[in-house]
């Protein structure tokens, strides 16, 4: 959403004309109302005046109504922009430049109970930066961990901070690499990553989210487990590996040895060993080119599978491309390459697909994943796996939602070796709306091709 569209929507919602002279006696109200809404919007992100007008008259000892929120309200927003209202509801001032956020709370927040504190612990919210004590513990622990890690990276302070807001106002985690790399936080072993992945989970599941309704994903888990909604828990962790006889992580209640272990075992949803091996060494050769052009790491990549460079540092070189998918164009012009490579990469070039997408089911060709086409519409996807299919690079109960850039290869549609999962779960009525998407999308087929 542009500037203009936003000030045009604020401007709807919150006329200047609008400001009236506040009653005698309720100005005292004004200031209580002030603080109410400001501790609302900072620990749901957005909320109906009728119902911070019910919480307001359960917890303060006095009464107000929705109109009369608006009608106190309204001049503070013009003066400060704290918050603002928007339809029949009050927003955190971060909603007022994209006002499609709120639309998308209402619908994550809809079938959530709502996190009520006693009056002098709600009241503390109005502070945006404050924090109980699990949350704040569990993110000084996050912060140690970069301090001790990268004590000369003097961007560690703000890195830790990103992520920590970014968590606040949802419960997916869509690009920490890229928040990473953007501050050049660069791990120097797998032992580390992992170590930094527990606590940074750990510090998420104590963190008050917005999706969440304020509860943090450790409440919502014991919430969804208290109504016998197990299968909606929304505990984070990291993904481990599966044992033959343990429940699927797709979820679908059967032993992992008689679900995708068996979409794993024949080899389908992937690609053949010969054709694994081109994709890597036209993806590392590329790489290469575009980290000697870009100077973004130390290592040299060379177009060889298995690579030398760990994963973690090629993932910072695939951000730098598909930030500027020109640099194929300079690639072709200056590596002198077969025929097969050469088709490969203008077909990348070409018809990439880089975005969200929703991983809804594994069949014995490919997984099915949710996507927007060029004209924005869902479609559905069949897309197969490199080394080995999504089913066992994901592991986790479906659906998932993750960022990819889908890739065309030879016919058939692959992804660029690296995904990033939201790590939360659905409840049941996002999934029983995700599933009306796809029978709807399923009219149009599966789309297996993407040139």
């Amino acid at each position: 959403m542009d500037q203009k569209q936003a000030k045009d929507i604020f401007d709807k919602y919150n006329p200047a004309d609008g400001v009236v002279r506040c009653p005698n006696g309720r100005a005292h109200v004004r200031k209580l109302l002030d603080v109410y809404a400001k501790a609302a919007v900072n620990l749901y992100g957005v909320i109906s005046k009728e119902e911070l007008a019910r919480l307001f008259n359960r917890q303060s000892g006095q009464k107000t109504s929705a109109d009369e929120i608006y009608l106190l309200l309204l001049p503070l927003v013009l003066k400060s922009k704290w918050y603002g209202f928007y339809k029949d509801y009050i927003v955190h001032y971060w909603v007022l430049e994209d006002f499609g956020l709120a639309d998308y709370l209402l619908t994550a927040q809809s079938d959530k109970p709502r996190y009520v504190p006693e009056k002098d612990e709600f009241l503390k919210f109005a502070d945006e930066y404050y924090e109980n004590n699990p949350q704040r513990d569990s993110w000084h622990k996050v912060q140690d961990f970069f301090d001790t890690v990268w004590p000369d990276n003097f961007k560690r302070f703000r890195c830790c901070r990103e992520l920590k807001e970014r968590f606040s106002t949802s419960t997916g985690i869509q690009e920490i690499g890229e928040i990473l790399d953007e501050h050049g936080i660069v791990f120097n072993n797998e032992d580390e990553m992992q170590e930094f992945l527990h606590l940074l989970f750990e510090a998420k599941n104590n963190t008050r989210t917005w999706e969440n309704k304020g509860h943090t994903p450790t409440e919502m888990h014991k919430l969804t487990e208290k109504s016998h909604s197990k299968e909606d828990a929304m505990e984070i962790h990291v993904p481990k590996k599966v044992g033959l006889n343990e429940p699927c992580p797709c979820g679908s209640g059967k032993k992992y040895k008689k679900c995708c272990r068996l979409t794993e075992s024949t080899k389908t949803a992937q690609l053949s060993s010969g054709d694994c091996v081109l994709f890597y060494e036209t993806w590392y050769g590329l790489m290469g080119f575009v980290n000697e052009k870009q100077k973004i790491i130390s290592a040299t990549i060379k177009p060889k599978y298995p690579n030398a460079v760990s994963d973690d540092k090629i993932y910072k070189v695939r951000g730098a491309l598909w930030k500027n998918p020109e640099l194929i164009d300079d690639y072709l012009k200056f590596a002198k390459l077969p025929q097969e490579k050469v088709e490969l990469l203008i077909s990348w070039r070409t018809h990439h697909r880089r975005g969200h997408f929703l991983l809804m089911e594994y069949l014995p060709e490919y997984a099915v994943v949710i996507g927007s086409n060029e004209e924005d519409k869902d479609r559905l996807y069949g897309v197969k796996g490199i080394s080995q299919p999504l089913a066992g690079v994901m592991r986790r109960q479906l659906p998932i939602a993750f960022e990819t850039v889908l890739l065309p290869f030879k016919g058939k549609i692959i992804y660029d070796s690296f995904t990033a999962p939201m790590p939360v779960g659905f409840q049941e009525g996002a999934r029983k709306m995700f599933r009306e998407t796809y029978n709807k999308a399923l009219e149009h087929g599966i789309i297996t091709s993407l040139e």
